[in-house]
């Protein structure tokens, strides 16, 4: 009986994280679609209900340095229900929150529970998954966090014609989650955790900062996902300041980014095992760079629109490698490292964005272009010195 129930487990762990990464990001989805809505209903700007993300950003970054200390203690399972539950709990007080404050308390949460999710249940993938199916799983897990804005937006924007706002949450959201909570309860094998351990919970923190491979992952990551996220951000404004499409064809731009940016995720595993995780995180992050720099620069609007749909391929594959390259690292504090990364990633996220706002201030969008572009090919040139594969130990 014993054994039929592992052969269930480990035949259902990939579905079911895969509905994890997928519930993981159902509140974004909400909020940023319904934004307005939200707004109107606590009768405040739209600026200031925003603000909700931006705080729920800023404690992930501090929830995932936390969970990558308590993973030392209680394992990634755990820490994965935890999350789950916490998006529960932010759901409902989401839903029934009566003024602004208990809105940005509650909505926090889930920012504190994105950060739970997704790093536990990369190192599920470590732990269990046979090394060479790791980078196709971790790209498939990669698509879980876009399908939600593809799949999930049409579902919630009909919901609220409903009944509100809120009823997406009722709905959508907490439906959503609890079943991932219950699949996730019954199907995620119990780590190999000694209660009765002694090492400290700074153990994993220390074993990966001591580590100059994992330091320049998490050197690289942070470039890396400024460069990105600079690019998300703006790049649609750029088009539309720059050569005054509508709207229309700026929301055209986004459905054709997303889809070429899964298409770049699901061949990063193939890229990966032929080439290596190295030589796909460095190559792509220079690669990636060069499109930041040039897609400002060129006067042709189709030339450029051009560059930025290459460069939503370019950071799949490249999010797909970054992964399964972090993932490798310092194996006997992987749920550390994972956690490190993302912290370090949002911490990216937050940079880049700042940097590309500031860069704006004079309103030179080329500036932005190349000061974002070149910290890609920085954080290029780190991981080409001090990255190293574990799996094969060489350079690309």
């Amino acid at each position: 009986m014993k054994d039929e129930s592992d052969k269930t487990q480990n035949r259902m762990l990939f579905p079911t994280l895969f509905l994890a990464y997928y519930a993981n990001w159902s509140p974004m989805v909400i909020s940023s679609l319904l934004l307005i809505e939200i707004a109107e209903s606590f009768n405040t700007p739209i600026g200031i209900a925003g603000q909700m993300n931006t705080f729920s950003s800023a404690l992930a970054i501090f929830a995932a340095i936390s969970t990558g200390l308590l993973s030392i203690k209680y394992g990634p399972r755990k820490l994965l229900l935890t999350g789950l539950t916490l998006h529960l709990i932010s759901g409902l007080g989401v839903g029934l929150s009566p003024n602004l404050i208990t809105l940005f308390l509650t909505y926090s949460i889930s920012g504190i529970a994105l950060a739970t999710v997704g790093p536990m249940g990369s190192t599920l993938v470590g732990e269990h998954i046979p090394i060479e199916k790791r980078s196709n799983t971790i790209s498939w897990l990669i698509v879980a966090t876009t399908l939600p804005f593809v799949i999930g937006s049409p579902i919630v924007g009909y919901i609220e014609t409903l009944g509100g706002w809120r009823l997406c949450f009722f709905l959508y959201q907490i439906p959503l989650v609890l079943l991932t909570l219950l699949l996730a309860y019954r199907n995620i094998p119990r780590s190999e955790i000694d209660p009765d351990s002694d090492v400290g919970l700074l153990s994993g923190v220390r074993g990966v900062l001591s580590d100059s491979s994992a330091r320049a992952i998490l050197a690289g990551i942070t470039l890396t996902a400024a460069m990105y996220y600079s690019i998300f951000v703006y790049s649609v404004s750029f088009y539309r300041v720059q050569f005054n499409i509508p709207l229309a064809w700026a929301t055209i731009i986004v459905s054709a980014s997303n889809f070429l940016n899964i298409l770049g995720t699901l061949s990063g595993g193939r890229l990966v095992n032929l080439f290596g995780r190295k030589s796909i995180t460095v190559y792509g992050c220079a690669m990636a760079g060069l499109v930041s720099i040039s897609y400002v620069l060129v006067p042709s609007m189709w030339v450029s629109l051009g560059i930025v749909l290459l460069g939503t391929v370019i950071f799949g594959f490249l999010t797909t490698a970054f992964f399964s390259l972090t993932l490798e690292q310092v194996p006997k504090f992987r749920s550390s490292m994972m956690s490190l990364f993302s912290a370090f990633m949002n911490l990216g996220m937050v940079f880049g964005a700042s940097v590309g706002g500031f860069a704006l201030i004079g309103g030179e969008w080329a500036f932005m272009g190349v000061s974002i572009g070149v910290l890609g090919l920085f954080g290029a040139a780190i991981l080409k010195i001090w990255a190293v594969d574990p799996i094969t130990q060489t350079d690309p």
